[in-house]
C-alpha cells in the first residue's frame, strides 16, 4: 500500500504536511494538552472537527484560538521547523485559515479548513467528497484510510 502524504487544506491552498503517522503524532500532542487544560477550550473543535472532519466557518476563530494556545505550549520562539516539526503544522494551519477566509470574503465560497490527502490522484477525488460525508463520519478520518478503486470511482462520479 502506498502511504499518501496528507496536509492542511483551506480556501484555494493546500499544504503538504507529511505522512499520516506524523500528523497523527501532532494530534496526540494536542490531545495531551487537552487533558492538562480540559476546561479552558472547546477541544472537540480541534480534536474532532479539525482532526477528522472540517472546520465550520462559524468555528474558525475559536479553533484558531485553540491552535494558537497549543502553539504557545508546544513550541519555543528560538525553534524553527527543522528543530520542531510542529511549527510547520501550525504555520500550515494558519495559512489554510487565511486562505479559507479570503475565499469566503472575496468569492462568497467557503472552502473549509481540513486535513486531507494531498497526493494525486487521491487529492483530486477527495476534493469531490461532499461535506455531508465528513459530517456523518464516525470512524477514522478519511486521511487515515486507504482508498479503494471503488471509492475513487464513486467520488470521481459525484
Amino acid at each position: 500500500m502506498h502511504q499518501s502524504e496528507v496536509g492542511f487544506w483551506g480556501g484555494g491552498s493546500m499544504y503538504v504536511s507529511g505522512v499520516p503517522n506524523d500528523v497523527q503524532k501532532f494530534f496526540e500532542a494536542l490531545t495531551k494538552l487537552s487533558l492538562k487544560f480540559p476546561n479552558d477550550f472547546e477541544w472537540p473543535l480541534v480534536l474532532n472537527r479539525l482532526y477528522k472532519k472540517y472546520v465550520r466557518y462559524e468555528d474558525i476563530n475559536k479553533t484558531k484560538e485553540i491552535m494558537d494556545f497549543c502553539k504557545s505550549k508546544l513550541t519555543e520562539p528560538s525553534e524553527n521547523e527543522d528543530t520542531n516539526v510542529f511549527l510547520k503544522y501550525f504555520r500550515q494551519f494558519d495559512s489554510a485559515v487565511e486562505s479559507a477566509i479570503y475565499f469566503y470574503e472575496y468569492f462568497n465560497d467557503y472552502v473549509p479548513v481540513r486535513i486531507a490527502v494531498v497526493d494525486l490522484p487521491w487529492q483530486m477525488v477527495e476534493a469531490r467528497r461532499p461535506l455531508r460525508e465528513y459530517d456523518q463520519l464516525e470512524g477514522e478520518p478519511y486521511w487515515l484510510t486507504d482508498y479503494s478503486w471503488e471509492e475513487m470511482e464513486r467520488l470521481g462520479n459525484l
